[in-house]
């Protein structure tokens, strides 16, 4: 089955936008509206795996003939984008969004399977500051679509996997920080869905018709010394699904004699080419034209011309050829630094000589030119490299001025753009609220816990620095003491020994904390009187208590909706408690601890 493309087509927490870009197919038949709603998973940076869903709508034909191009088609799609996503983007400052989404789908014939790539725009859209799920739009074209005679029979089109490519802005038009402004990610279609799109009826009513087409509308020789010859190719072909006639090949108009051509060519079997050799054979002094003229069996096009020019010339002469025509080193992060290299070719036939190349215009002295020119030999090149470091905010323009020898001309001059920019902060600070229990393994016994966690989350790296806050509590507390059980009440105090490290990569948060436990007033019931045993300013633990607290398996940690996170840990012997500290040791320390906490993030 041929398959021709003719279709062309960025970090940021949203998962969804352009699940739009789940079309293929094309038809000559009358088109049928379809549309269908799809669910995705995209991974994204922080925040882990997230949902998309995508309302995609086409009009596809359901029947296809073989060997009949079918055209392209306009596709739209509205993909919603969930709150946890838009609030993410609102927590670094985003307020539009834009970019592209390719799709890759199957087509299924008898014939095999092809893949089919369509690609879709995400135009510039706001993100709504009122909480609540919100859609984007997406628009692209579907690329033409041939079947053969081994498709004959249904033809399925079915949605596949597709890549976001996506940009989060700011209000001054900035891209958000890192990892969020920029991202591109590869979504997956959810099992267990219907994806198919359309079924096509392909038809083998092959209607044989040859199609010629020409690699070349013109060809241009340049100048050419008197006395020799240049040559160029012209490729004839047949991209119809019938033998192409060559039914003649000739040069004509007012310099005709300057040129000559030679061929083979008399029948081209479909799919097939053959080559036509064209000559300048220059005279005298100046421009010579013609026109080649190939006539053929195709029927809509049985003549097709081709532009002859070249230029005689009695001496050799450089003829000087600079790409690209203009530069732009694009936008440059203030500190940074981007280069382009512009290639100088000498299409001539004799040595070019480069007299000089600068930086010229207002903004010249930003930029930095290297190159190796000094003289260039027939059709040789040589290299001129621009560069721009952002040492402020703003665009910049300038010319690069390169001057030669060429005749006719001596000085070509390249347009230099470039745009500094102050990369916008890439550390967000977040507060959020804890809240949960400690089991204390040494007296079976549960201790709540409330509080609140400040953190400075570096996004590019994904780890943070946090200053922890845990509030006082009080806990209940039980042990067997020879023959008798002793059930005791304690006030526990936390002191933050150092700060909380971590990361949060991925949607999985890791966490460091070190804590001394302290406990300055235990009471203890005998006979039902409650009597003071210990306790006091200076009883905590002889040494930090080292926490490690990790995402629950199963589930993704967003610092835009906070999530639950667990740890293990021990709790080292308690000091200077009163005389009976080896009695609250056998209440509070050991190993085997357990902690669950959930964090909600305060916005």
């Amino acid at each position: 089955m041929k398959h021709r493309n003719t279709n062309s087509g960025g970090r940021m927490l949203a998962p969804a936008l352009a699940a739009a870009t789940l079309m293929s197919g094309a038809g000559s038949a009358l088109a049928a509206p379809v549309s269908t709603n799809l669910q995705f998973t995209c991974p994204f940076p922080l925040i882990g795996d997230q949902p998309i869903s995508a309302e995609i709508s086409a009009d596809i034909p359901t029947s296809a003939t073989v060997g009949s191009p079918l055209p392209a088609f306009a596709v739209s799609a509205l993909t919603l984008v969930n709150e946890d996503s838009r609030t993410g983007l609102k927590l670094v400052g985003s307020e539009t969004v834009e970019g592209t989404a390719v799709n890759t789908n199957q087509i299924i014939t008898a014939g095999g399977t092809v893949e089919q790539t369509v690609t879709l725009t995400i135009p510039q859209s706001p993100i709504p500051s009122e909480s609540g799920a919100f859609t984007v739009p997406a628009d692209g074209q579907a690329p033409e679509l041939t079947f053969t005679d081994q498709d004959i029979g249904n033809a399925e089109i079915r949605v596949g996997g597709l890549t976001l490519n996506l940009v989060a802005r700011t209000a001054n038009g900035d891209i958000a920080p890192a990892p969020i402004g920029e991202i591109t990610t590869n979504c997956t279609l959810l099992a267990g869905q219907d994806n198919l799109l359309q079924t096509i009826t392909v038809e083998g009513d092959v209607v044989e018709t040859p199609r010629i087409a020409i690699n070349r509308d013109e060809v241009a020789f340049g100048n050419v010394q008197a006395g020799t010859t240049k040559d160029e190719i012209v490729t004839l072909s047949n991209t119809g699904n019938a033998a192409l006639g060559i039914n003649g090949v000739s040069i004509a108009g007012a310099n005709a004699s300057a040129f000559m051509q030679s061929n083979s060519c008399s029948t081209i079997a479909a799919g097939e080419s053959c080559d036509v050799n064209v000559t300048y054979i220059p005279d005298g002094e100046g421009t010579q034209n013609a026109t080649l003229t190939i006539n053929s069996t195709d029927a809509d096009n049985s003549s097709v011309d081709v532009a002859l020019s070249g230029r005689s010339v009695l001496a050799p002469i450089p003829e000087i050829a600079v790409t690209p025509a203009s530069v732009d080193l694009g936008r440059v992060q203030l500190g940074q630094s981007n280069s382009v290299q512009v290639t100088i070719s000498n299409n001539g036939n004799e040595t070019l000589l480069i007299n000089g190349i600068a930086l010229t215009g207002a903004d010249a002295s930003e930029f930095l030119q290297t190159n190796n020119c000094t003289t260039v030999a027939p059709g040789q090149t040589c290299a001129a490299e621009v560069s721009f470091t952002a040492a402020a905010a703003g665009v910049r323009n300038a010319q690069l001025v390169i001057s030669s020898d060429d005749p006719e001309n001596a000085e070509v001059s390249v347009p230099v753009t470039a745009e500094g920019f102050e990369a916008p902060t890439n550390e967000i600070e977040l507060l959020l609220d804890l809240a949960g229990s400690t089991y204390i393994n040494s007296s079976d016994s549960t201790l709540p816990l409330n509080g609140s966690i400040a953190t400075l989350l570096e996004l590019a790296s994904g780890t943070f620095e946090a200053d922890l806050n845990v509030e006082p509590t009080v806990g209940h507390f039980s042990i067997k003491l020879l023959f008798s059980r002793l059930n005791a009440t304690a006030n526990v105090e936390f002191e933050q020994s150092e700060m909380t490290t971590g990361s949060l990569v991925n949607g999985k948060l890791t966490a460091n904390s070190h804590l001394f436990i302290k406990v300055p007033k235990v009471q203890l019931k005998l006979f039902g009187i409650p009597i003071k045993v210990g306790g006091g300013d200076q009883c905590q633990t002889i040494q930090p208590v080292d926490i490690t607290l990790t995402s629950v398996e199963g589930s993704n940690f967003s610092p835009a909706t906070g999530g639950e996170v667990s740890g293990v840990y021990d709790l080292p012997p308690l000091e200077n408690c009163g005389l009976l500290t080896s009695v609250l040791n056998q209440f509070l320390t050991g190993s085997g601890n357990t902690i669950d906490l959930t964090l909600t993030p305060e916005l």
